[in-house]
C-alpha cells in the first residue's frame, strides 16, 4: 500500500523544525556593521569564486552577474573551481592580493576559505555567498534556499510513489554544505516512511561528478538482480540525470529517480527521461537573487553602512512530470503559473 497522508503531516512538522534549525545555525557568526569609504568613481572590478562554471546554473548565474556588472561599468571575472576545493584558498588569495572590490562565491562551503573570508572583511572587501552553508565571520551577505524544504520537497515526493520497505539509492557530496542539509531531511523522511536506504554512495572529489555518479548508479544496479531497488534520491541534478539515465540504460524504467536544483536542461531531462520524475528547485528567482547581491554592492560602494551577516531565501518548487511548465517557461511559486524564461540570459 502506498504510504498514507497522517505520517506525511508528522514528516512535514519535523521538516518545519529542521528548518528552525538552518536559520538559528546560519546566525552563528555575530554580524556587525561594514562599512567603506565611498568609492566614487573608481572602476570597480568583481570577483566570482565558481564552484563548478560547466554547469547550467552556474553559467545562468555568471550571466546574470555579467549582465549586473555591464550596467554599471563594473569589470567582473568568474574563477572556475572545477570542482576542486583544495583551489578555494589560493583563488581567493589571488583576488584579495589583486585589489578586487567585491567578491561572490558560488555555492562553496565558507568553511575552505574562512580565514580568506575574514582577511578580506578586514580589507574593506565584502564576500557575498550563494548557498554556501553555514555562514562564518566575514560573511557580508548570503542567498539561500532552505535547504531542509528542497531535501523534503524530493524525499517526500519519493516516498509517495513507493511502499514500506523499498529500498532506493543514494548518490551524494557531504563535502558541500548544501547537501548535508538536504540528505538529512531525506534521511527523516525515510525513516519515518520505512523506506530502506540500499546504498549511500558518495563523489569521491575527483573526476566528472556526472559520470563518477552515472557509473556508481549502473553498477548498483547491475548488482540488484532481485530488482529490489525502486528509487534513487540524489541533491544535485548533475547527480539525479546521469542517475536516471543509468536506470534506463539498465533497462530499469521502473526506478523513479528524484533530485534538487534544475535548469532549462533539467526541464528537457523531465519531459524526456521516464525514468527522472520530479526536482526541488529555485530556478525562477535568479534575476532576484543575482539583483539583489549587486544591490548590497551599491550600497556599500556607496560608503553606507551595512549590517553583515545578511541570510535571505528563495522558496524552493517541487517540479514534476505532471506540473512542468511549456518550453521555454519556468514556474514562480505564485500558484505554479508559468512566465517566460527571462533567465535565459546571453
Amino acid at each position: 500500500m502506498v504510504i498514507g497522508i497522517a505520517k506525511r503531516t508528522r514528516t512535514a512538522l519535523i521538516i518545519l523544525v529542521a528548518l528552525a534549525f538552518v536559520v538559528t545555525t546560519l546566525g552563528e557568526a555575530q554580524a556587525g556593521t561594514f562599512q567603506i569609504p565611498p568609492k566614487g568613481k573608481k572602476k570597480i572590478k568583481i570577483g566570482v569564486l565558481d564552484l563548478i562554471a560547466g554547469i547550467e546554473v552556474s553559467a545562468l548565474s555568471c550571466n546574470w552577474y555579467r549582465k549586473h556588472a555591464k550596467e554599471r561599468g563594473w569589470d567582473l571575472q568568474v574563477f572556475d573551481m572545477a570542482f576542486n576545493y583544495a583551489n578555494a584558498q589560493s583563488i581567493m588569495e589571488n583576488m584579495i592580493t589583486a585589489g578586487y572590490d567585491g567578491i561572490i562565491v558560488n555555492w562553496v562551503d565558507f568553511k575552505y576559505y574562512d580565514q580568506q573570508v575574514l582577511k578580506a572583511y578586514n580589507k574593506g572587501i565584502p564576500v557575498q555567498g550563494i548557498a554556501c552553508g553555514n555562514n562564518v565571520p566575514g560573511v557580508i551577505s548570503q542567498g539561500i534556499a532552505p535547504d531542509m524544504a528542497m531535501g523534503a520537497l524530493s524525499s517526500m515526493y519519493l516516498v509517495t510513489k513507493l511502499h514500506e520497505g523499498d529500498k532506493v539509492l543514494v548518490f551524494i557530496d557531504p563535502q558541500v554544505g548544501n547537501c548535508v542539509f538536504r540528505f538529512n531531511t531525506a534521511k527523516v523522511t525515510f525513516d519515518m516512511y520505512r523506506i530502506k536506504i540500499a546504498q549511500e554512495m558518495h563523489y569521491p572529489g575527483k573526476g566528472d561528478p556526472s559520470q563518477v555518479c552515472y557509473e556508481a548508479v549502473r553498477n548498483a544496479l547491475l548488482a540488484d538482480t532481485k530488482k529490489e531497488i525502486k528509487g534513487v534520491w540524489t541533491h544535485w541534478e548533475g547527480y539525479g540525470i546521469p542517475a536516471a539515465r543509468a536506470a534506463m540504460d539498465m533497462g530499469r524504467k521502473d526506478i523513479v529517480v528524484v533530485t534538487s536544483d534544475g535548469s532549462p536542461n533539467t526541464y528537457k531531462e523531465l519531459r524526456e527521461l521516464p525514468t527522472l520524475h520530479a526536482t526541488s528547485d529555485t530556478i525562477w528567482d535568479a534575476p532576484n537573487w543575482t539583483s539583489h547581491l549587486f544591490k548590497n554592492f551599491d550600497k556599500i560602494f556607496a560608503g553606507q553602512p551595512f549590517v553583515d551577516n545578511e541570510v535571505w531565501f528563495s522558496v524552493p518548487n517541487l517540479v514534476t512530470k505532471e506540473n512542468l511548465p511549456p518550453p521555454g517557461y519556468y514556474y514562480s511559486p505564485c500558484g505554479y503559473k508559468g512566465r517566460p524564461a527571462d533567465f535565459q540570459v546571453k
